[in-house]
């Protein structure tokens, strides 16, 4: 399995400090406001239980969110399933230990779905099954897709970078709350320090799309650098390092 490589240049020293997580006791409002737009994304742990040629597991915290991932393959697969098999297929198992609608976990699972294909190379790994197994725990109130989505993604990413599978970009997301209570999601494709990011996805409750929110796309994009900047050490400590 090919390692992953990025320009490993500006790196941090070290792994940035654990910040420990906070009870937040405020009303429902001013805890959501807290959740979804204090919670900057460079406060996360990372910590990888096992590894193997073939697996990685990794258990992610970001604020309020934890994520037990585990990521299987690719492994080739069985000749009767090699029916266009020209990229790898994607299997995806989540379990929720909180409640949730049901409508609401069927969304999560397909937007995870979407941004598994997107991510990974899947032309490298014809004829081959990729599993991913997520145990998402939440130890917030607050419950919908602005909350949950932009930590399952991180540590999702994150999870695939330390398996070494090769990925088609790398992106890191954010939730933000407005001033008008109005919620939002920003996706960005993450690059090297020179190059310009792109936004991967954009989900908002405002239908008339991103354009009143460049000041929060602008504020992402510096604080998904930092974030970038303590993966990328992440990957160095474990491909490079040894």
């Amino acid at each position: 399995m090919s390692k992953i490589s990025f320009k490993l240049d500006s790196l941090l020293n070290e792994l940035h400090n654990e910040i420990p997580l906070t009870t937040i006791t405020a009303p429902f409002e001013e805890k959501l406001q807290k959740v979804i737009e204090e919670e900057t994304p460079d406060n996360f742990t990372l910590k990888e239980t096992t590894s193997g040629e073939e697996s990685v597991s990794v258990f992610y915290t970001q604020g309020n969110q934890s994520i037990y991932i585990s990521i299987f393959g690719p492994k080739e697969m069985r000749i009767r399933e090699k029916a266009n098999g020209e990229y790898a297929k994607i299997e995806l198992f989540t379990k929720f230990t909180l409640e949730l609608p049901q409508n609401m976990q069927e969304s999560i699972n397909k937007k995870i779905k979407k941004f598994s294909k997107d991510m990974i190379l899947r032309t490298s790994y014809p004829r081959c099954q990729i599993t991913i197994n997520m145990n998402i725990f939440n130890t917030s109130c607050v419950l919908d897709d602005y909350s949950i989505i932009p930590k399952v993604f991180n540590g999702l990413m994150m999870a695939l970078c330390l398996s070494g599978i090769n990925l088609r970009m790398l992106c890191l997301s954010k939730g933000y709350l407005n001033n008008e209570r109005e919620r939002c999601m920003v996706s960005l494709e993450v690059k090297d320090d020179d190059k310009e990011d792109n936004i991967y996805d954009f989900d908002s409750e405002n239908p008339l799309g991103m354009d009143k929110y460049v000041d929060i796309i602008n504020k992402t994009k510096n604080s998904i650098k930092i974030m970038h900047r303590k993966l990328k050490n992440i990957i160095y400590q474990k491909f490079i390092k040894q």
